[in-house]
């Protein structure tokens, strides 16, 4: 967690442009699938695998996630 949030930091520098990046339909949340497809994973030492089963147990992309969950969790120094 502490690496995603640090890559998501680092990268973006805000969660609006973050998740900007993620939600590609503009509906107002995204997948696991659009979350794997993004610059961060591309820059974290974690495969695919790896991250959907922690998504998998924190329960994170049940519905999809909207953008107070999504700051909460990767930006909670903001919230």
């Amino acid at each position: 967690m502490k690496t995603l949030r640090k890559e998501l930091r680092n990268l973006y520098r805000g969660p609006d442009k973050a998740y900007a990046s993620m939600d590609f339909t503009g509906i107002g949340s995204i997948t696991e699938d659009d979350f794997l497809k993004s610059m961060v994973i591309q820059r974290i030492s974690f495969n695919n695998d790896e991250l959907r089963d922690f998504f998998f147990l924190t329960n994170m992309f049940k519905n999809g996630m909207n953008f107070d969950s999504f700051k909460k969790i990767f930006f909670p120094h903001l919230y």
